[in-house]
């Protein structure tokens, strides 16, 4: 079942953890994605928090033709519900 939720990579600062920045994950990326940040069965849509070890961040975000900056910036996969 689709929820219409969307997905980003999700980037926050290490001094001040605030987010920084933001990437779309689009949708035929979602599945490489789901398995970089070790979703699991009990969260098919992928809509909590996941976050990356730098290796898998910068494996994501060459995926999505994102530029990143795992020295100063800590990532996540998030899911966000669609705007209706």
């Amino acid at each position: 079942m689709n929820t219409g939720a969307t997905h980003r990579l999700v980037g926050y600062d290490k001094a001040t953890g605030r987010v920084a920045v933001e990437y779309e994950i689009p949708p035929y990326r979602l599945e490489h994605a789901k398995r970089l940040a070790g979703v699991g069965g009990d969260d098919p849509e992928a809509v909590l928090c996941y976050r990356l070890s730098a290796k898998k961040a910068r494996d994501l975000a060459a995926a999505v033709g994102a530029p990143i900056d795992t020295g100063t910036l800590n990532f996540f996969l998030e899911g966000f519900a669609a705007a209706r």
